[in-house]
């Protein structure tokens, strides 16, 4: 074994719990939403807040760390699928750091005040939405790993475009609508 494959090793495992993680998570939230049953919806966000910190923040920089130093035994840092997955993992990071915990910390605030309240369940909805829209991006870094696009491979990297454009669309617009101040 050398020193690449064990860092990919790293790299892939640390990639499979955080993605994951996340994924059985965002699809519980779903479920709770789906049903109207708020007290599983909040006990869902409640273990998103602890294991936001304890977990998917050590795991994601590890998957991070394994993989620019894969990248940097194997393939080194010219190929366009390399800066891909970095720009990739910046904006998933960035989205769980600066949307996802702020919207988790902010229902636990309201929870520890009101109990499960409506204005709680909107705020994980909210949260729900985001992470959907995360997930977009992360099945688009995978991709992105996967296929390791090059410059002529405009085609994929056209659907890959495409796909986090939806996700956007379809996840963050909406987020987007109920934010806007009414207009008289």
């Amino acid at each position: 074994m050398d020193l690449y494959s064990l860092f990919k090793f790293l790299h892939i495992s640390s990639a499979v719990i955080w993605v994951g993680g996340g994924f059985v998570l965002v699809l519980l939230g779903m479920v709770a939403d789906r049903r109207a049953d708020k007290p599983e919806f909040a006990h869902v966000v409640q273990n998103v807040i602890f294991l936001s910190t304890r977990f998917f923040i050590p795991v994601s920089l590890a998957a991070f760390v394994f993989g620019l130093i894969a990248a940097w035994l194997g393939w080194g840092f010219s190929q366009l699928w390399v800066w891909i997955g970095i720009a990739g993992f910046a904006a998933t990071f960035c989205t769980g750091l600066f949307v996802l915990k702020p919207r988790a910390d902010k229902i636990g605030v309201i929870v520890a005040k009101e109990g499960v309240s409506e204005s709680a369940l909107a705020v994980g909805r909210e949260l729900l939405q985001a992470s959907k829209f995360d997930y977009v991006m992360l099945f688009v870094v995978i991709a992105d790993m996967v296929f390791k696009p090059a410059p002529s491979d405009w085609l994929l990297l056209v659907i890959m475009a495409l796909a986090i454009l939806a996700g956007g669309v379809a996840f963050l617009a909406p987020l987007a609508r109920q934010a806007r101040p009414a207009v008289a």
